[in-house]
């Protein structure tokens, strides 16, 4: 028979040993990131989504001394990628890289995009570019105000603008600027900048809103003409462009075109600091700044912050959203 003073001493012992082990046993857990990183982009290979992943996945690589694979999840106007983001454990080894107006609209324009911004946890922005208001190159319109008074001249119906696609930014802040026109203009959508600015190259709509990857090239061979940007403050990208702020349109359309890591809402905020920090870095080193630029994007140089990027993204959401359902916009 066991002495009972001696089953003590065993359990006592035993305890000690559990209470010894606990520390390693914590230690043991892998440090992050213990595996490849994967960025979802929810667009197909080539678009500008895609290019910004793609120019930042080796240098995470490097920093992050882990994999970093880019994985294309194209579907439901973006929201294909980000539902999968979504399914995908919340440990910070799955991000998805999005873009202004897919966390703040889509939620409001499909009833079935399966989320919500507040699914989201922002991680870091890798690329900022405004939108530009361009015309044909033989347009009257010299300025956004010639553009508003036609537009009111004109009547109900009267004259095409043209976007990128219903429902997205270029959609949204155009109609921002017609309800400026009295709502006179009529909206033609295409399926992407490179149609629209087609179609505003041969005079089928009279103005539209194209990101400055999609505008750059052909305003710089006088094929289009830029007539503002949508941007408080002018970018260093079109420093010679008016903002629609200084020609007199009503704060709200300016917003830049982001394109920003994102990660699932409940991801551990060491891994969310610890990616932010490497992006943060990566983004404003000379080498990735000269090749953003030359595709038509700019870094992000200062509070590049994942705090920031949520205040950006707040903003957004109750802009954006408000305007989309000002519309009455609904695409399923």
């Amino acid at each position: 028979m066991h002495h009972p003073r001696r089953r003590a001493l065993a359990a006592g012992l035993a305890g000690a040993a559990l209470l010894a082990a606990a520390p390693g046993a914590l230690l043991a857990q892998p440090a992050f990131p213990s595996k490849p990183i994967r960025i979802i982009v929810p667009y197909p290979p080539g678009g500008a989504t895609d290019v910004a992943a793609r120019l930042l996945a080796p240098r995470l690589q490097e920093e992050l001394k882990q994999t970093v694979v880019v994985e294309n999840r194209p579907g439901a106007s973006g929201n294909l990628g980000m539902v999968t983001l979504l399914q995908s454990p919340a440990d910070g080894h799955t991000l998805a890289m999005s873009l202004t107006g897919m966390l703040s609209i889509n939620p409001v324009t499909f009833s079935k995009a399966g989320f919500t911004a507040a699914d989201f946890v922002p991680v870091a922005r890798v690329s900022l570019a405004p939108l530009v208001l361009v015309v044909p190159p033989d347009s009257p319109f010299k300025t956004v105000g010639d553009l508003v008074a036609a537009g009111k001249a004109a009547g109900k119906g009267g004259l095409p603008y043209g976007s990128a696609g219903a429902g997205g930014l270029s959609h949204l802040a155009s109609e921002m600027l017609n309800a400026q026109a009295s709502g006179h203009y009529t909206h033609v959508p295409y399926k992407g900048g490179a149609p629209l600015a087609q179609a505003l190259m041969t005079g089928e709509v009279k103005w539209g809103l194209l990101g400055t990857a999609d505008a750059r090239s052909f305003i710089q061979a006088g094929k289009l003409k830029a007539l503002g940007q949508l941007r408080a403050t002018r970018s260093e990208l079109w420093p010679d462009v008016p903002t629609l702020t200084e020609q007199g349109s009503p704060g709200g359309v300016d917003f830049d075109v982001w394109f920003g890591l994102v990660a699932p809402a409940k991801t551990p905020t060491a891994a969310v600091q610890l990616i932010n920090q490497k992006v943060a870095q990566i983004v404003t080193e000379p080498e990735f700044r000269k090749r953003l630029n030359d595709i038509g994007g700019v870094s992000p140089m200062t509070g590049n912050t994942p705090a920031a990027f949520n205040e950006v993204l707040q903003r957004e959401v109750t802009v954006l959203s408000k305007a989309a359902k000002d519309l009455g916009l609904q695409l399923d």
